[in-house]
């Protein structure tokens, strides 16, 4: 038998097969699961609210925090205003200042975010503006 004739031959059984696996597949007959009983309300218990988890410290000391550990920490606010960085778009463009999210209009330390833009935040106390430049402390 030449080689031609062995590989026409083992695709065939290769289609054959493959054919029966569909035809098995859709002649399938489908279980339907029966529909549970209702379950009474007295019967059912409510499940309690976990505590809130606490931050683990890293292994690693020297690391500090460790970034893939669940769970947040109150920031310390002050009248001082850390920006550390600016998300842009330009449609909704928000900053990360104090270790807080806050777009445009949002209030921080007393502080009103008037405008975001690529390289600075502007905020407003009152009469007083100050413009944030990313890593700075005002």
């Amino acid at each position: 038998m030449d080689k031609d004739k062995q590989l026409k031959i083992i695709l065939g059984v290769v289609v054959l097969v493959f054919i029966v696996m569909v035809l098995a597949a859709i002649l399938r007959p489908r279980h339907r699961e029966a529909a549970a009983p209702a379950k009474v309300a007295a019967q059912t218990a409510v499940p309690r609210p976990e505590a809130p988890r606490q931050r683990k410290a890293s292994s690693f000391s020297d690391w500090g925090r460790d970034p893939f550990t669940m769970g947040t920490t109150a920031v310390e606010l002050s009248g001082d205003l850390v920006l550390s960085g600016i998300i842009w778009d330009a449609k909704k463009p928000y900053c990360i200042i104090n270790g807080r999210v806050v777009k445009a209009g949002d209030e921080i330390s007393g502080y009103k975010v008037v405008d975001i833009k690529k390289d600075s935040v502007s905020v407003r106390a009152g009469d007083q503006i100050k413009v944030l430049k990313v890593g700075r402390q005002h």
